[in-house]
């Protein structure tokens, strides 16, 4: 069955930053703001929240609605270090250098076949000292087996991050709740930062 988008922002509206980017910019201490990509950035709550937080962001998403939602409540500064783009991940361009990619519970929307070459570009767009946060799912989860999304088992994630220094990776196997209802939950919350240069 695929996704009510939709439904699914109407849901998200008003809720809290996700943990994990709340804690990549805790871990990163008075380091200035610099440049993000926020990746499947829906009704913007991590977008917006790293625009007040002084980033620069490029915003994706593949709904039509998503700009006019992450645009919401943003002042003229705020809105000038903002760019968007809609694009789904099988179709996203060649991503910039940045200092963030944070992709919250939308990597495993990617295309299985397409995913090897949307993560190998997130890696490439990583400069030296650069973070990761995210979510992959795992094979536990009720979605597991939908063939528009890809699932990674732990070892398959501890790959993934192979050459990057894993901050924090954290494994949910357990029934909870969805925007849109009861769900069993198996998800791998990631923070992970590309080694700096040699000094």
């Amino acid at each position: 069955m695929p996704m009510d988008w939709p439904a699914y922002y109407d849901a998200q509206a008003g809720r809290s930053v996700r943990f994990v980017l709340r804690e990549t910019l805790r871990l990163r201490g008075e380091t200035p703001a610099g440049n993000a990509i926020d990746l499947g950035c829906g009704e913007g709550t991590e977008t917006r929240h790293l625009l007040r937080a002084g980033w620069r962001v490029l915003a994706f998403d593949a709904d039509s609605r998503a700009e006019t939602l992450v645009r919401r409540g943003l002042d003229a500064t705020e809105l000038r270090r903002l760019a968007f783009r809609q694009a789904r991940f099988e179709d996203l361009p060649v991503l910039p250098p940045v200092d963030l990619v944070y992709a919250g519970f939308a990597l495993p929307f990617c295309d299985p076949a397409a995913f090897p070459g949307v993560w190998a570009g997130i890696r490439a767009a990583l400069t030296p000292g650069a973070w990761f946060a995210g979510e992959f799912f795992g094979p536990h989860d009720d979605w597991a087996g939908r063939a528009e999304m890809n699932f990674h088992d732990r070892a398959e994630v501890e790959s993934l991050l192979d050459g990057l220094a894993v901050q924090s990776l954290v494994e949910d196997d357990r029934p909870g709740q969805s925007a849109m209802g009861p769900k069993h939950w198996h998800v791998f919350h990631v923070i992970a930062r590309n080694p700096p240069a040699p000094a």
